[in-house]
């Protein structure tokens, strides 16, 4: 089984589809705490259209720009993403949770290295982004716990991406004790972000990837034999862990709003 097959079709395709929904999802749930279930209808509707903009053509474009770089493929990627820009004056610097991933997407795929490592872990970092994106697109007020969580959110899914590239028997010089590494790095400042802006209660958000970034350590490789299910597996297990992390920090938003 070749590695784009796997790597393409398994781990771009359905992770980044499902990652869509989930973080509509999420979004709008922390909308609808943090306002009281009150919502500017206009700009959700213009939100949801966008939503549905990058569901039905963002995997397409981002096909596109790993195997051919057409020009159509760059401009189906500017249309998915230039309605962001309107984001720069309500995010302030908080615009480069979504552009540094970004940049290093678009710098793997200009170097025409868009199935490496680096692409797909940036590119679903990039993806993960879209939660705060959304929230102030549909009227959400920015402050700083959902910047914290927010962190957190990319945070993870670049860690779960990555783990799941260290575990392909063909992705050689990265291991799954690496993305364990990107975790613990980033732990600290995860952990400081949440505690400042919601206390102690809020560091429970952070166990279960602390968990599984500590059980990654002795993991190896998978092998290739029935590869594609074993990663289907994974890539369960992970959308699950993902929805439950998402449904503790909407309690942790419920709790405090």
């Amino acid at each position: 089984m070749s590695s784009k097959l796997v790597s393409g079709r398994i781990h771009t395709d359905t992770g980044a589809l499902s990652l869509l929904i989930t973080n509509y999802a999420f979004s709008l749930i922390t909308l609808l705490l943090i306002n009281k279930y009150h919502v500017n209808i206009i700009r959700l509707v213009l939100t949801t259209g966008l939503v549905i903009l990058n569901i039905a053509s963002l995997v397409r474009a981002h096909l596109g720009l790993i195997s051919r770089r057409g020009l159509s493929d760059y401009l189906l990627f500017l249309i998915n993403t230039a309605p962001y820009l309107l984001l720069i004056p309500y995010l302030g610097i908080w615009v480069v949770i979504p552009l540094i991933p970004l940049a290093l997407f678009m710098a793997e795929v200009m170097r025409g290295r868009g199935r490496s490592v680096m692409a797909n872990v940036s590119g679903t970092a990039l993806i993960a982004s879209t939660y705060l994106a959304w929230y102030t697109l549909m009227g959400g007020i920015l402050i700083n716990l959902f910047v914290a969580v927010s962190i957190v959110w990319v945070t993870y899914h670049a860690f779960s991406a990555l783990y799941v590239e260290s575990k392909l028997p063909f992705r050689r010089g990265i291991k799954p004790y690496h993305s364990s590494m990107l975790w613990f790095i980033s732990l600290p400042a995860l952990a400081y972000g949440l505690y400042i802006t919601s206390g102690t209660l809020s560091l429970v958000v952070l166990i279960e990837p602390s968990l599984r970034a500590l059980i990654a350590i002795k993991e190896d490789k998978l092998s290739m034999g029935d590869l594609r299910r074993r990663i289907r597996e994974i890539g369960i297990g992970l959308l699950i862990e993902s929805l439950v992390l998402a449904t503790l920090v909407l309690i942790l938003i419920y709790a405090l709003a």
